[in-house]
Parts: structure tokens; sequence; C-alpha cells
């Protein structure tokens, strides 16, 4: 009688335990889905500089027509500092390649879908990464960023290959993840040609582009380094 008593217990105990991880199970499961999509936001610098064109966006005195950026280790971060973050997942392998301003006209794309719990999230961490399988005839061939447009009448391309960890800090402190719904990572050109006036690049080697590059092929060293400082203000989440 005394063993069938012990086996009860044993079970009972066992029960209990069981019941009481799985509880612990469903608390930590993720309970809410979230869309990251990323944007540009690009506005006509000043009231002077509003074009005929609704979608045209004159910025720092160039008309920037076209931009790409790639991406790679994407992270939501929550707003508490003993919160775990949360990975997003690429579909093209490390990184990902965005278009985000086709012609004057500012694009969302999908980065792609995370489950996290529900609570309050405060940055993306994410680091521009360049993509080692792309062709050298690729415009994006060693390129972390590039921004197409013209200037004093001229071509003008803007391109990048740094590789760093940026912070994209959400607009309003933190931001709250109550059930599915999107988040925005915009990237505001506005400010990230903050502090530059684009028609004093120059065209140094004279070959019919204004080129503002790592390698300082037209002379235009510290318009490229104003540039390059202003990447991470230029990122920031959002809801809407």
């Amino acid at each position: 009688m005394k063993k069938q008593l012990l086996v009860i217990g044993l079970f009972t105990a066992g029960t209990l335990g069981l019941f009481s991880c799985n509880n612990e199970d469903q608390d930590e499961m993720p309970n809410a889905t979230v869309n990251v999509k990323a944007r540009a936001i690009a506005e006509n610098s000043s009231l002077e500089d509003k074009q005929p064109d609704e979608n045209a966006r004159t910025i720092s005195g160039a008309n920037i027509i076209a931009t790409e950026l790639r991406f790679g280790n994407i992270r939501l971060h929550g707003a508490e500092e003993s919160a775990a973050s949360v990975q997003l997942p690429l579909d093209e392998g490390n990184s990902i390649g965005l278009s985000l301003l086709e012609s004057a006209l500012p694009l969302t794309e999908t980065m792609g879908t995370i489950t996290l719990s529900q609570g309050d999230y405060s940055a993306i961490t994410l680091k521009f990464q360049q993509n080692g399988d792309l062709a050298e005839t690729d415009a994006m061939y060693e390129k972390t960023l590039k921004i197409d447009g013209n200037v004093n009448n001229q071509l003008m391309t803007i391109y990048t290959d740094t590789e760093e960890m940026l912070t994209a800090a959400a607009a309003s402190g933190n931001i709250s993840i109550s059930g599915n719904q999107d988040i925005y990572l915009n990237f505001d050109i506005n400010r990230l040609l903050e502090n530059v006036d684009l028609t004093l690049a120059m065209d140094g080697n004279e070959n019919g582009t204004v080129e503002i590059e790592p390698n300082n092929l037209d002379g235009n060293r510290d318009i490229y380094l104003t540039i390059i400082g202003n990447l991470e203000n230029a990122l920031y989440l959002s809801t809407e």
C-alpha cells in the first residue's frame, strides 16, 4: 500500500511539474506577428525646390531619382535592457537589397516577418552589408548604398561601401506591440543629406558624372564624409 501511495505521489508531482513547465512555455510563446517594412522618406528641401512633377524630389540642390541599399543582421530590440532581441530572417541569405526610391517616387518594401512577445520595443539594429555574390557588372557590386540623380545639369551618383552596424531608434521613444501589425524602418534622405550642398560637388575627372564615393575620384571627400556621418541619423523606426 505504501508503495502504491509513493508511486501515486511521484506521478502527481511529475504531472504538476510537467503542467508547470507547459504553462511557462505558453507564457514564453510569441503572441504577435510583425511585418517589418522599409521605406524612403524624401521631401523637397524648401518651397522653392517644389517641382511641377509632384513625384520629383530636390534635396540639397540635387534632383534625387533612385536609391538602393543593402542590409544584413537585422534585429528588433526590446525596450528593457534585459529583454531579448529578435533576429529578422532574410530571404536572400545574410543580406537583403532594397530599392526604396525609383523615379523620385518613394517606395515601401517588406523586409521580413517575425513573431515575438507583446511588449515595448525600442530600436532595430542592422548592418550595411555588401553582397559578395554579385557580379562586377551589377550596379550594387561592392556597394552598400547607391543614390542616383543629377546636379548642376550633370548626372550624379553617391555610393558607399561601408559595412557597419547602425541603430534605427524608435521615433517616439518606444514602440508598443500588442498584436499583429506593421512597423517601418524609415530611411530619410533629407536627414542623410543634412548639412550637404550638392551644388558644390565636382566632376573632377571630367567623365560626365559627379561622383561622391569612398575613393574620392572627383575630389568630393568632404561631402562624402558628411554623408557617412549622417547615416545613423537617417534611420528611424515608426508604426505609421
